[in-house]
Parts: structure tokens; sequence; C-alpha cells
């Protein structure tokens, strides 16, 4: 059954057109000139797929190669282009201001850059995007990176509700107690956005319970759930949208069979599907789905989990209204 889909988690980074990067890449010389494009892809998949510290650096030579406002709005408005081309009607696009610092823009000068890039392939293509800007675990402590990911708040304030839909916190969420980040995200509340956090994807399931107690209004992966029924209840309890994230969470030890997501839609969780990372999972909105129906999950239960996008997008209710129509 083909269908309008909606895609609440997907990185600008991590979903490079990688012929692109890699001319890039060459042009901005962030790697040899004379490395070929299968060298280039040999480097970008070198690290295996495992969620560790080591793995999220692979997202390093991206970042390298997005340090102008021109690449970035071109990045932006190629990855929307493509969407479209997929079927897909809205999507959040995230990514992370701070690290798109290195060649003189400040992090407002980035946020400009991405949201001038979506504005772009709105007018010329009919699909709606929302950017979300990332909060960053870094370091050894909350500490390490605060004023970084204190001026990622104020830098967005401008373009909130202009471009920008809300915020989010990722990066590698073992690196601290989870619960450093609150003070950041009390900021933010108060401030008025609206936000999302990555929790209990790499790590333990408790960091669940640290990001509801942060009161976001998603919860970015939340995979490991399953790991206390304590956790299930308190998504259960909140009605907590999960942006789930299959083929991005198959690790060399899982396969699609043994991820998650179905003893999650069994227990009635609020699942949205998701791609993460276009390039790095080897992915799109079109595969997410396939796999699953693959697995037995139900056209009618693939169209719920649509329908869960929809309700827990950061767009406005005209936007919503609009998007019912389509599906």
């Amino acid at each position: 059954m083909k269908t309008a889909k909606i895609e609440l988690h997907l990185h600008l980074d991590g979903s490079l057109n990688l012929k692109w990067a890699y001319y890039k890449a060459l042009q901005r010389e962030v790697i040899p000139e004379k490395e070929t494009f299968e060298e280039f892809y040999d480097r970008v998949f070198a690290i295996n797929g495992s969620h560790s510290a080591l793995s999220i650096t692979k997202f390093d030579l991206m970042c390298d190669l997005l340090q102008y406002r021109e690449d970035l709005f071109d990045a932006t408005y190629d990855l929307a282009r493509r969407l479209y081309e997929m079927g897909i009607v809205y999507a959040e696009i995230r990514f992370a201001s701070q690290h798109h610092c290195k060649k003189g823009l400040s992090q407002y000068d980035a946020v400009k850059a991405v949201v001038d890039g979506a504005k772009k392939a709105m007018e010329d293509y009919p699909i709606k995007i929302g950017i979300i800007n990332c909060l960053m675990h870094k370091g050894d402590s909350a500490a390490f990176n605060y004023k970084e990911n204190l001026e990622t708040i104020t830098a967005s304030e401008e373009l909130y509700k202009h471009g920008l839909v809300g915020l989010d916190l990722a990066g590698f969420e073992n690196n601290c107690e989870y619960s450093e980040y609150a003070p950041l995200f009390k900021i933010a509340k108060e401030k008025g956005f609206r936000y999302t956090l990555h929790a209990g994807e790499m790590g333990s399931g408790a960091h669940i319970l640290d990001a509801l107690a942060m009161e976001p209004e998603r919860i970015g992966h939340g995979i490991n759930c399953i790991q206390d029924d304590r956790y299930i209840e308190a998504l259960l309890e909140r009605d907590m949208p999960l942006e789930v994230c299959v083929t991005s969470n198959i690790k060399t030890t899982m396969n699609y069979a043994s991820h998650p997501v179905r003893k999650m839609l069994e227990r009635g969780l609020k699942v949205t599907l998701n791609t993460d990372n276009m390039v790095f999972s080897k992915s799109n909105l079109i595969n997410e789905h396939y796999q699953l129906k693959m697995l037995g999950v139900s056209d009618d239960t693939l169209m719920k989990c649509t329908y869960n996008a929809l309700d827990a997008a950061f767009c406005d209710e005209d936007t919503k209204e609009y998007l019912r129509k389509i599906i």
C-alpha cells in the first residue's frame, strides 16, 4: 500500500547525498585531493554500526564539510528534495549548530543557513519541513560544553516558529548522568521551546525516566524501554511519542526480527517510524516501512505509526490539517 509518509527523526549530517559530500570534501580540503570516491566511501563506512562513543565520530567527517553557509543551505535543500521524491510530505530535519562554527560561522548563522535551505525547498517542492537544533552530550559532564549548549538555545530564539520548530538533545548519552542536562532544558522550556530528547537508545532504559522528568514532547529512539516494565508504564502514562529508527539501531548482534519495535507496538506504545541517518543507516523511510511489513506488521499498524507522527509533529495546526488531507 502506497501512502504519504512523515519523518520526525532525521539528521542532516547523517543523510547527505554521498557523491555531493565527496566532491564537497575535496573542494573544502577535508580529504586528500587524490582520494577516490571508493576510498571516501570506505572512510564513511569503515566504523561499524554499533552505537558507541567511537561510532559517533563518523559524524565529524560530514560536519567538517558543512562549515560554510552555502554548503549548509545546499545540503538542506538537497535533502528536502530527495525526501519529496520519496513521497515524504512532512519532515523534521535536525542538526547541531554548534558543530558548524569552525570556519567563522556563528551558531545563529548556521541555523539561518539550514532554515533558509528548507524554505527554498518548500518554495520549489510541495513538502513541509521543520528544523530542529540539537544540544549535545559531550565530554565527561554537562559542564564540558554547557556554554555551547546554552548558545544553541539562544541562537535558535529568533528563528523559532520561523522555520525552526524545536530543540533536541543528541550525542553519546552515556557520557555522564543524563539528568545533568536538565537545567538547560528548564531554560528552553521557560523560553517556550518545544523539544524532543534522545534517550534509551544506547544505554540504560532508566535514561527514559530521566528524560521524562525533563518534560519533552517526544523521545528519540527509546528502544531500551523494554528493559523494565516501569519504563514502558511511564511512557504509556504520558502517551509519549517515540521516534523509533529501526535500521539505525540494528547492531551486529541484532537483526530486524529481534529489534524491539514489534514488542513496543504490541504494548501499545506511541511509535513513529523514522530513518535517523539515511547515509550511515543505508536506509530511508520507504525501507523502514518495508522491513516492518516483511516482519508481519500490518498496513493498518504502519498507518497508525504515520498518524502518530502527524499528531506528534512540531508543526502548527494549520499544517497538520493540510497533512491530514494529503494522508
